[in-house]
């Protein structure tokens, strides 16, 4: 019963943010979706309680749009990567460059600069973006 309600949530929102504008926004099953067509190995890293230095918070990345609660660990052919939702393209844009890694649409992707196996994924995957600097994301 519980799946099905999940199920039902992951949905509305999905609904909810393709309505708001479907071109500039990937939604959490949209992003999580794309990566297991692409590859069927994909798994979210779950964090132990007890293991505080790995859980993540939008305290950990510039915080301007990052959506509480979206950052998670995704295991990509072997190699971790982290995932980052935002408000706007823009604000992934922005807080990728300020790291110097990677975005796609409304995501920030983290760890996947000098990881040849991530680059390739997320190029292939999202289409995602590796921006120099701040300026290019206007």
């Amino acid at each position: 019963m519980s799946k099905h309600i999940s199920i039902v949530f992951l949905f509305t929102l999905s609904l909810l943010f393709t309505s708001c504008s479907e071109k500039d926004i990937y939604t959490p099953l949209e992003m999580f979706d794309m990566a297991y067509k692409f590859d069927n190995t994909i798994e979210e890293v779950r964090i132990a309680a007890k293991d505080k230095d790995r859980h993540l918070e939008c305290s950990d990345y510039p915080q301007e749009g990052c959506l509480k609660g979206s950052p998670k660990r995704f295991k990509v052919r072997l190699v971790e990567m982290i995932v980052v939702q935002y408000m706007t393209t823009r604000d992934a844009c922005r807080a990728a460059a300020k790291i110097g890694q990677w975005h796609a649409r409304n995501w920030l992707l983290d760890d996947v600069t000098g990881e040849p196996v991530l680059e390739d994924f997320v190029k292939k995957v999202y289409k995602a973006k590796n921006p120099k600097s701040i300026e290019s994301c206007n």
